[in-house]
């Protein structure tokens, strides 16, 4: 694991378009030299989908994601979800590495979602048939440079994220509470935060985990963040089955979760790009159901 991280932090720290075995940098680097989906520092703002505003400051971190190496050999995938990787000795070796993690963090989130699926009461290939074949993953490297702001507080959008990180900075807002607490970040340990899929599922029983990034030291951060079914497979033609994402347990929220149900194949892609869609749907089922539960209080005027 330690041996990603290592290959994605030494990829993005590299400065300068004379280094022909580069990887990223501060401009979106050309094909030959990176891959396209390479994210440069203050171009992205998770702030602005989420309550803060188009004007939110832009956030100091640059990345680049990963999709699953079995869509790069794949004709019915789309190439804009196939990886491209530097072709010198320096990317052969950021390639090996980071192939070699994706493989072991998607066995260790296929494990994660069999206990999770039974503690639902499900079988424990729920979650993974409910999944496949549309989605297997995506890994993101995430580099935060010194500075703030780094990254604004969100949620993540699918069932679980496995994130390793090299340094504190990663906080998190218990449910129902104002303050943000430390993750901590011990060495080789991944953190695990629930998504939105699972929240929906379990009708707010199992809440997403709202988490900023902030504080980082002058000697910088990077994680390497799996998410677990993000990497949405997405064929040429764009027609995949669809699977929906609706409630299936009881919880405390009860009918206010009724309403809710999106499609895998359509809004959950739409909401890679959107974040907020789930923020607002979810936000929209609860405030209806808070406004008939206030309704059915109300004391009946003509009989008061």
């Amino acid at each position: 694991m330690q041996r990603a991280l290592a290959a994605s932090k030494a990829a993005l720290q590299i400065r300068g378009s004379a280094d022909t075995e580069g990887w990223a940098e501060l401009q979106p680097p050309p094909q030959a030299l990176g891959p396209a989906n390479f994210v440069p520092a203050y171009a992205e703002n998770l702030g602005r989908y989420n309550g803060q505003g188009a004007n939110a400051a832009p956030e100091s971190v640059q990345k680049f994601t990963v999709y699953p190496p079995s869509w790069d050999s794949d004709p019915l995938v789309r190439k804009s979800r196939r990886n491209s990787w530097p072709d010198t000795a320096a990317g052969a070796a950021l390639r090996g590495a980071l192939e070699t993690y994706f493989g072991e963090v998607q066995r260790v989130s296929e494990v994660l979602h069999g206990g999770l699926s039974e503690a639902v009461g499900r079988p424990r290939q729920f979650i993974s048939d409910m999944l496949n074949p549309h989605t297997e993953g995506l890994l993101r490297s995430n580099c935060y440079l010194p500075g703030h702001p780094h990254m604004a507080a969100h949620k993540d959008l699918g069932t679980t994220t496995l994130l390793l990180v090299d340094a504190p900075g990663l906080e998190f807002q218990p449910h129902s509470r104002e303050e943000w607490i430390a993750a901590a970040a011990p060495k080789g340990a991944l953190i695990v935060n629930i998504g939105e899929f699972f929240e929906i599922w379990t009708r707010g029983a199992w809440r997403a985990t709202p988490h900023r990034v902030t504080g980082v030291s002058d000697q910088g951060r990077c994680s390497l963040a799996f998410f677990s079914n993000q990497g949405i497979y997405y064929p040429e033609d764009g027609s995949p089955v669809n699977r929906t994402i609706q409630p299936l347990a009881a919880s405390d929220d009860g009918e206010a979760w009724s309403g809710l149900e999106c499609s895998l194949g359509r809004e959950a892609r739409q909401s890679i790009e959107w974040p907020a869609f789930f923020q607002e749907a979810v936000a929209r089922i609860r405030s209806k159901g808070a406004a008939e539960e206030s309704s059915a209080a109300r004391p009946n005027a003509a009989g008061a």
